[in-house]
């Protein structure tokens, strides 16, 4: 038996079909099955954030008590402080009052011996009148507060004792003893005074003379004394020296 093919139509381009069965619920299951997913994910997602953030706030609630803590250990170290504070204030009060009374018992002391002094030397003049204490001599030194802490007013007698028909000229010099940085220092007065540049300062005399005027401390200068060389030339030649502790009216 003998088969008949198709005719072929000589031009036309052939095209191959593939039969496939029909469903007609494939899609909609994938789409559900996609947004099944989705919802997972987002589930899975959310309970991730959730612990995290649980996790996170447990954290800062313990760094927040572990920060209440030290602020707790410093309000006390601060009250501890405090406390310090007042009572060292309250010492230096008292060490204060008590350095004032010794510098009011030291200055006593010290105008009184300077009476002594010219008792003795005027007694000595009288009973030996050939000695030789006489011509220059360096009297008191007084050492009084302004209003400026740092600034102080100063007053240097010097005068002639025995005869006094003799004109006493030379010059003198004063240092500032004292300290500073830890080291013991000497700082000239010219250095210090407001008004006053010499080195040598000019003295000239029958009976007494007196030098004064005001000096500035320098920042973190500690004065302790004063020491001042006083020299006559000429026919009374002479050089003296003499300290004062630093005390201040």
């Amino acid at each position: 038996m003998t088969l008949n093919k198709a005719p072929t139509v000589k031009g036309s381009k052939q095209v191959k079909m593939v039969v496939v069965p029909y469903r007609p619920w494939s899609k909609t299951l994938s789409g559900l099955g996609i947004i099944i997913l989705l919802a997972a994910c987002g589930t899975g997602f959310y309970f991730y954030g959730y612990s995290q953030g649980v996790f996170v706030n447990g954290d800062a609630r313990e760094q927040r008590d572990q920060l209440m803590v030290r602020v707790e250990v410093m309000g006390g170290q601060l009250d501890s402080l405090q406390q310090e504070l007042i009572n060292r204030e309250q010492a230096s009060i008292v060490d204060r009052q008590a350095l004032d009374e010794v510098q009011g018992t030291i200055m006593n002391l010290r105008e009184t011996i300077s009476q002594l002094e010219e008792d003795v030397l005027y007694y000595k003049q009288i009973m030996s009148p050939e000695n030789n204490d006489t011509g220059l001599m360096i009297g008191q030194l007084d050492l009084l507060q302004t209003d400026q802490a740092n600034r102080i007013r100063y007053r240097l007698e010097l005068r002639q004792v025995g005869n006094n028909d003799n004109l006493v000229s030379g010059y003198t010099n004063v240092n500032i003893l004292g300290t500073q940085n830890r080291q013991e220092i000497s700082i000239p007065l010219r250095s210090l005074a407001v008004d006053e540049d010499q080195i040598d300062i000019k003295i000239q005399f029958r009976y007494f003379q007196n030098i004064q005027g005001e000096l500035e401390l320098p920042e973190g200068f500690v004065p302790v004394g004063v020491q001042i060389i006083a020299v006559a030339e000429g026919s009374n030649e002479k050089t003296i020296q003499k300290s004062f502790a630093w005390l201040v009216e």
